[in-house]
């Protein structure tokens, strides 16, 4: 992985969370990523679920499935490529879905984490070996504007929250869509040389023809 990819620091932040209680306000400091995967969830009952994430991140997940689980109530999921995690139902998020607040350690909230990182680097694009940046030794990503226009941007620093490009191009608008890798979002802000694109929990709904 290059040291690029080391900026999504979430192990970092997971080590904020300790194994015993955590305030509501300590848990929200914890942006959930826009990582999507399929899984089981598994409730007290015995009871098993298809399901998939909606965000997540070390501290919490959004869950979507057909049966959700009721408030209060400590399920255990499995999730394709993460593995299994456990917690208690905080609340519902709308139709179909319910936040879940983990509850194991310190120590697995930092496994997690390292997950979570190598998620989001492959949901980006940038497992691959770098392509010919505008800096010596830079990770690119590939970048499609709803505008439908497609190019290669440099990666200055990436977080749960978004992530920052260096392109020769012109600057998009602020507010467009644009697709890095598989991941959505939109441009925040522009920067000297660049433009910072802010994560977005799930993928634009295309407008009317």
């Amino acid at each position: 992985m290059s040291n690029t990819a080391e900026k999504i620091d979430f192990a970092a932040a997971a080590r904020r969370l300790t194994a015993s209680q955590v305030s509501l306000r300590e848990r929200r400091r914890f942006r959930r990523a826009p990582i999507e995967v399929s899984g089981r969830m598994l409730d007290t009952s015995g009871h098993e679920y298809d399901c998939r994430t909606a965000d997540i991140s070390p501290g919490d997940v959004r869950i979507a499935s057909p049966t959700l689980p009721t408030v209060g109530e400590r399920v255990v999921l499995y999730l394709d490529g993460i593995g299994r995690l456990s917690g208690k139902v905080a609340r519902k998020c709308g139709e179909g879905e319910v936040a879940i607040i983990f509850d194991f350690s310190a120590h697995k909230r930092e496994k997690l984490a390292e997950q979570l990182t190598l998620v989001m680097n492959k949901d980006l694009g940038i497992e691959e070996p770098a392509r010919p940046a505008l800096t010596e030794g830079a990770q690119t990503v590939s970048l499609t504007f709803e505008t439908g226009e497609t190019y290669d941007g440099e990666v200055l620093d990436f977080s749960l929250a978004g992530i920052t490009i260096r392109s020769r191009r012109a600057a998009p608008l602020i507010g467009v869509w644009v697709r890095v890798g598989s991941v959505y979002g939109r441009v925040a802000r522009l920067i000297d040389g660049g433009f910072a694109i802010d994560f977005a929990p799930s993928r634009p709904t295309p407008p009317p023809p």
